[in-house]
């Protein structure tokens, strides 16, 4: 399991929701196995392990106690998986109780046990494990929790004992078992069995991990090692969401709505399907027999991250991120000055950009997260491109306001074009926002402009001041010119002034000059829509455009508009370029495409055509 950098959204949220409800004093410590009543009340962790692989944790998370009644719908689904589906069902049922977890509920006729989650249907169940080999079917229980946890497992004797000297009920329950033949043969191994199962060692960590390992498919994430058949997990999930909490069980899935499994020692276990186990304990219980804090951490964890299970995300971790790359590997369409450009490969690692797509949810964005936040150190400005994603829930926007938080707090920033178009998303980053008084990580609403805005940051300054000036003979296409062709150029130069909007030439007109940047900034836009111009790019002082016909003879293709008043130029006519002069412009040119071509189109900069060579 990779360590995970502190700030993690999670982590704090777990952090804050630990400190607050710590003080509850409700509920009482389950005393009828004597050896549990020697719990502290005040003991009390929360975990959840997602399918990723990642561990958080707050509190008594390492302190152990008995499995007890949460050891059901594993058993449960590891004789599903040596009996088969129907041998099960026909020893134990899978209705609903709506009684405690000790109750008499067997079918009239038959004796079935209704369900695998009261002790009726687990002990019915562990007689099955049990068969003619008590020793052995603990054997197999202790490797199967082993398959689960990632560790090697062991019983407290001690509770062991204790059940099993006081365990009236459940050996009368297991007796009335064998008058229907629900249990064949001497009912006492099987009940044994039962006991020990219970009477497991575990810590909160394991709960995660085992809930997690659920909600994986039957695979720990942790060791790729498969504890059950998927198949059968959606029959044990089945279960725990129906039967699960007992007579709370209706309560739970209405409140919570999460397969989920609690034991009297103060453990539940809760799974989100495809995304992670939530496991708290508490050892204080209701009057159902149900962890008072355990209940409430799971309900406001569903609550505040809308984990319902019927509120069902499509997305998974890896679907939502589309590609990643950096500040080295991808450009804005602003054109760069060749020292720019050196500098920007240089340092182009200190942007990184995820683009995402699909729908955004808690298990998918906690990854997102977590990537990020174990590579927080190695950038300066992160780009979550929000273009491509169609839908982002309250999880997810609460998740990705706490990583702008993080991030802001560690002196990072993060942006997120397009993210304006989630409304929940706008609303959990409004806070923040309104706590820095910057326009935040909505401040930009399309990728393009957000690394346009990063690689000035890279550069050390805002946005070129539209009034300097940049000589003609310092422009980037002079520098391989030699002193009497620059001094031709000076002589031949035309001076055009612009004003905020100003068209510099239109697709079709005549191609009969090429213009060098003098000050300000010039937009070369795309007129495949007639209503909406496409930016291609945007170059600033010591730059050129119109430069293609100079090489093609072909006519102009785009259009070219001034961005700032008192933006500026140099118009050189093709007419009046001496042929010298134009071998040493055109050897200037081809250079500079050179370079362009192997820095790469891939960087993200526009193609010959929409750039350096533009027509």
């Amino acid at each position: 399991m990779s360590p995970l950098p502190g700030g993690s959204p999670i982590q704090t949220y777990l952090d804050a929701l630990h400190r607050r409800l710590a003080p509850l004093r409700e509920g009482l410590v389950a005393a009828y196995i004597p050896e549990l009543a020697h719990a502290d009340p005040a003991w009390f962790g929360i975990a959840i392990a997602t399918v990723d692989g990642h561990l958080y944790s707050v509190g008594d998370t390492a302190q152990c106690a008995t499995i007890q009644s949460i050891s059901k719908p594993f058993v449960y689904g590891m004789a599903l998986a040596e009996q088969g589906v129907e041998r099960v069902l026909a020893k134990v049922g899978v209705e609903p109780t709506g009684e405690a977890f000790n109750s008499i509920s067997l079918e009239p006729d038959t004796g079935r046990p209704l369900n695998p989650m009261i002790n009726a249907g687990a002990i019915a169940v562990s007689a099955m494990i049990a068969g003619t080999d008590a020793a052995d079917g603990e054997r197999r229980i202790m490797a199967m929790f082993e398959r689960y946890t990632g560790r090697t497992m062991a019983v407290d004797e001690r509770v062991y004992a204790s059940e099993a000297r006081t365990g009236h009920r459940n050996r009368a329950l297991a007796h009335l078992m064998r008058n229907f033949d629900i249990i064949t043969g001497d009912p006492e191994p099987g009940l044994d069995l039962y006991f020990r199962q219970c009477s497991v060692l575990v810590d909160c960590r394991d709960l995660a991990i085992m809930g997690a390992t659920l909600a994986n498919d039957g695979v720990n994430p942790l060791t790729g090692a498969r504890a059950l058949a998927a198949p059968d997990v959606a029959r044990v999930l089945a279960v725990m969401t129906s039967c699960g909490m007992y007579d709370f069980s209706g309560g739970w899935i209405y409140r919570v709505g999460m397969p989920a499994k609690s034991g009297v020692a103060g453990g539940i276990i809760a799974v989100l399907p495809g995304q992670m186990g939530i496991a708290v304990f508490s050892p204080p219980l209701d009057s159902r027999g149900n962890s008072v804090r355990g209940i409430r951490v799971c309900e406001e964890i569903s609550a505040d991250f809308a984990l319902h299970l019927f509120h069902t995300p499509r997305a998974t971790a890896a679907s939502i991120i589309r590609s990643r790359s950096d500040g080295t590997e991808l450009r804005s369409s602003r054109r760069r000055r060749r020292s720019e450009r050196t500098r920007l490969r240089a340092r182009g690692a200190r942007v990184r950009l995820y683009e995402l797509q699909g729908e955004l949810n808690l298990g998918a964005t906690e990854s997102l997260v977590h990537d990020v936040l174990r590579e927080r150190a190695a950038f300066e400005i992160l780009i979550l491109d929000l273009t491509r994603v169609v839908g982002l829930d309250q999880a997810a926007a609460r998740l990705l306001s706490e990583l702008a938080h993080d991030l802001q707090s560690h002196e990072r920033t993060l942006l997120l074009p397009g993210g304006h178009h989630q409304p929940p998303l706008v609303h959990a980053l409004a806070e923040v926002s309104s706590e820095t008084g910057s326009p935040g990580p909505l401040r930009f609403t399309e990728r393009d402009q957000a690394l346009e805005w990063a690689e000035d940051q890279l550069l050390g300054r805002a946005l070129q001041d539209p009034v300097t000036e940049t000589p003609l003979i310092e422009n980037d296409l002079c520098e391989t010119l030699d002193a009497n062709a620059r001094d031709q150029l000076i002589t031949i130069a035309e001076r055009l002034d612009c004003v905020a909007g100003q068209v510099v030439y239109h697709p079709g007109d005549p191609a009969d000059a090429l213009f060098l940047i003098a000050r300000g900034q010039f937009q070369i836009q795309s007129t495949a829509s007639a209503r909406i111009p496409l930016r291609c790019a945007t170059l600033g002082p010591g730059l050129v455009f119109g430069d293609l016909p100079l090489a093609t003879g072909r006519s102009r293709d785009h259009t070219v508009i001034a961005l700032n008043d008192r933006a500026a130029c140099w118009r050189i006519p093709y007419r009046a370029i001496a042929p010298e002069l134009k071998v040493q412009l055109l050897a200037s040119l081809a250079t500079r495409l050179a370079e362009r071509l192997t820095e790469g189109s891939g960087a993200g900069e526009p193609t010959p055509d929409g750039g350096d060579f533009e027509g």
